[in-house]
């Protein structure tokens, strides 16, 4: 009995999440995204049908095949907000956690360090501390 309990809470607390080959089924999060959608200034996010691309003064890196994290708020979520691991790792750590559409308003995108930076915990690379400074973001217009 309690190890089926402990089974079934485990199960309760798991993401189902999809490894995505493109961004086709997401037309709408498509676009540039800069700290209070300035795009003039960076970093920036630029999400296209092939992936996310991520410039900052450091460079830009490109997630081709980033993961969506279907069940992040839950599997009984209805709200707007997306979840996606752009660098995701089934062995981990995964750098960051961007949020589209965060706080339940449009256009807004957090980007978080999520492995990293916890109490005690190891710290974030140096190549993604300005995509999380920048945060949040703002679909440019």
């Amino acid at each position: 009995m309690f190890f089926g309990l402990c089974a079934a809470i485990f199960q309760a607390d798991q993401t189902t999440a999809v490894t995505l080959q493109n961004l086709d089924e997401f037309p709408t999060l498509h676009g540039s995204y800069a700290p209070q959608g300035d795009c003039a200034r960076q970093p920036r996010v630029l999400v296209d049908r092939t992936g996310f691309n991520f410039e900052s003064k450091s460079g830009t890196e490109k997630a081709k095949t980033p993961e969506l994290a279907m069940t992040y708020a839950g599997p009984n979520y209805a709200g707007i907000s997306l979840w996606f691991f752009p660098f995701f790792s089934v062995d981990g750590p995964n750098p960051l956690l961007l949020t589209f559409n965060a706080g339940e308003q449009e256009g807004v995108l957090t980007v978080e360090a999520y492995d990293y930076d916890y109490p005690g915990g190891p710290k974030l690379p140096a190549k993604y501390r300005p995509l999380v400074d920048g945060s949040p973001y703002r679909k440019c217009p």
